[in-house]
């Protein structure tokens, strides 16, 4: 990357961490501090709590809440009630704690190849004097790429200073096929050990058609869970599990725990192929279970599948589709327990007592775990670095460093004949007390 570029992508990396933290407003009632806090989507109030370091019962008392949260509601947050102490945390004991030090003097090379719009967003920030305009002009489809540097820079420096000698290497694919062509056979790539990206699947193909097959390398695919024309190549990694993983885990999960009850599964048009797949998984365990592919999602269409209690798998990751299945679901009078794919975790249109009462039941590889306390020190480092709440893909980079660069066992992979290694650690959450916690 030339030095103007270079320049360029460490402005706008820091400025939009700095820019797209939620900031809140400070009020005084009666002497005493609050914050304004309006609820986002998908927000409990346990992790608003920990947000702000507040009992979730002081908020309650603060706002006399007695419902349910709602989509930008706001929120007064007694801070005057805070009492964390931020010297309590040592960033250097969580750092050596998560790390053994590693005095090995070699070398790893990471490359990351990313969408980062780098020309796109100079253009852009060329256009206007008034920096102050930045912020509505940063180019929208750069975030994700930024989102995710922000975490591999982040456990980086955690493996740095324990140690750890490691070089990161950066390309901006651009989003577009032939600039990804010109990187991976310029042979700039030839020398690293680990390759993160393309982030979409049919770039990421174009890399593994040159260097698939050398397993001194590690290519890793992040949030793709396509695995179509890679699953041949030895030296891929692929994060997300795929919707045919994920039918085999939610399988396994109702066999041994849902054997003796009534199990039905509904799916789109498009996965057709794969129900016939999981009833046959079903058959060959000795479980009848039925099956309907759904045309009309509407209430009275599918009212007549249902009996008085049922377990329920949706087999789609259409957004429209699963949410109107769920409130259709959610309208008929029995009792449904929903088991679903991870994308729906993404879905901010679901209403979250309705995802409660059907005790929506979804994968989930990619969310911090307030349970854990490896995913504890992950957000303690990155409130500390940046002293705001983490962005959408920086937990998984942060993962994939500590993983594959660390000594942290975060994933664990199934290989198939080829040596194609798919992540199976995909644990199941549920919703409770409008937080999505793991299942017990």
């Amino acid at each position: 990357m030339g030095i103007i570029k270079n320049i360029v992508f460490t402005f706008f990396i820091l400025f939009y961490v700095q820019t797209s933290a939620q900031t809140y407003d400070t009020i005084i009632f009666s002497g005493k501090n609050f914050v304004e806090h309006f609820v986002k989507g998908g927000e409990s109030l346990k992790k608003i709590a920990k947000l702000h370091n507040v009992k979730t019962s002081a908020i309650k008392n603060a706002n006399e809440l007695n419902k349910r949260l709602f989509y930008n509601q706001l929120l007064y947050i007694p801070i005057y009630l805070n009492k964390v102490d931020e010297k309590a945390f040592s960033v250097n004991k969580l750092i050596v704690d998560e790390v053994a030090i590693d005095n090995n003097p070699s070398v790893t090379n990471i490359a990351l190849l990313m969408p980062y719009y780098l020309v796109k967003n100079d253009t852009m920030f060329n256009n206007y004097k008034d920096t102050l305009e930045i912020p509505n002009i940063l180019y929208e489809k750069s975030k994700t790429a930024l989102s995710f540097h922000i975490g591999v820079e982040l456990a980086l420096d955690s493996l740095r200073r324990a140690g750890r000698n490691i070089v990161l290497h950066t390309f901006d694919t651009n989003q577009d096929t032939l600039e990804v062509r010109k990187i991976i056979y310029s042979n700039r790539l030839n020398n690293m050990d680990v390759i993160i990206g393309p982030l979409y699947s049919k770039f990421f193909q174009i890399l593994c058609k040159k260097y698939g097959k050398d397993t001194s390398k590690v290519l890793i695919a992040p949030l793709s869970i396509n695995t179509k024309a890679i699953s041949k190549y030895p030296a891929v990694y692929q994060i997300a599990p795929s919707n045919k993983l994920q039918t085999e885990i939610l399988t396994n999960y109702l066999l041994a725990n849902k054997k003796d009850e009534r199990i039905i599964l509904f799916h789109d048009k498009k996965e057709k192929g794969l129900s016939a797949y999981v009833k046959h998984l079903f058959n060959t365990a000795g479980k009848e279970v039925s099956v309907f592919q759904v045309k009309n999602t509407n209430v009275d269409s599918i009212r007549k599948f249902f009996t008085e209690e049922q377990n329920v798998m949706l087999l789609s990751s259409n957004k429209a589709f699963i949410s109107k299945m769920l409130g259709s679901i959610g309208s008929i009078d029995s009792i449904s327990t929903v088991f679903a794919f991870e994308s729906v975790k993404g879905f901010d249109n679901l209403d979250i007592t309705n995802l409660m009462e059907l005790d929506v039941h979804i994968l989930n590889s990619r969310s911090v775990d307030y349970s854990t306390n490896y995913d504890l020190r992950f957000l303690k480092i990155f409130e500390l670095e940046y002293m705001t709440n983490e962005r959408k893909y920086t937990k998984i980079a942060y993962d994939i460093i500590m993983h594959f660069c660390g000594n942290s066992n975060v994933y664990e992979f199934k290989q198939n004949s080829f040596g194609f290694k798919q992540n199976t650690l995909t644990p199941l959450f549920h919703y409770s007390d409008y937080e999505l916690v793991p299942v017990n």
